[in-house]
């Protein structure tokens, strides 16, 4: 069984250690209370999370990670940020990323590629996006609300 709960001041730790060991670099400033929203199982262990950084009327996604064992409640965990997106007056949401295998997985939830030039100022300046656009074989793209 597993349940989703947005992220507060006492999830930070264990968020930070989750998103490390699938591999990303992630500070703690970077995880504030209310932009993430977990997946958890029963034990109150994370399986998922996924976050969104506002950019105004534009929300940036941030740390979409699952545990192969949650991909069933993925359609779930992104749905319910969309929904606090529309809560907060998101119009668009645009991800950027450099993990290739992952594309037709965006695809499948109605994202569409897009170019670094058609990024709004807003989110071209996101911290976030600045330090992922130095790595290797970036992409981006996005979906309306």
């Amino acid at each position: 069984m597993y349940y989703m709960a947005i992220a507060k001041n006492q999830d930070i730790e264990l968020a930070v250690r989750f998103m490390e060991q699938a591999g990303m670099e992630v500070a703690e400033e970077e995880v504030e209370s209310g932009k993430f929203i977990l997946l958890k199982d029963e034990d109150h262990l994370i399986k998922g999370i996924i976050g969104l950084e506002s950019c105004g009327e534009y929300g940036l996604l941030r740390s979409f990670l699952f545990l192969p064992e949650a991909h069933a409640q993925v359609p779930a965990l992104f749905e319910a940020m969309l929904a606090i997106a529309r809560e907060h007056g998101v119009e668009q949401v645009f991800l950027v990323s450099n993990k290739q295998q992952a594309r037709a997985f965006f695809e499948a939830l109605q994202f569409m590629p897009c170019q670094c030039e058609q990024l709004p100022g807003k989110v071209k300046d996101s911290p976030v996006v600045e330090k992922v656009c130095t790595i290797k074989d970036v992409y981006f793209m996005s979906r309306h609300l």
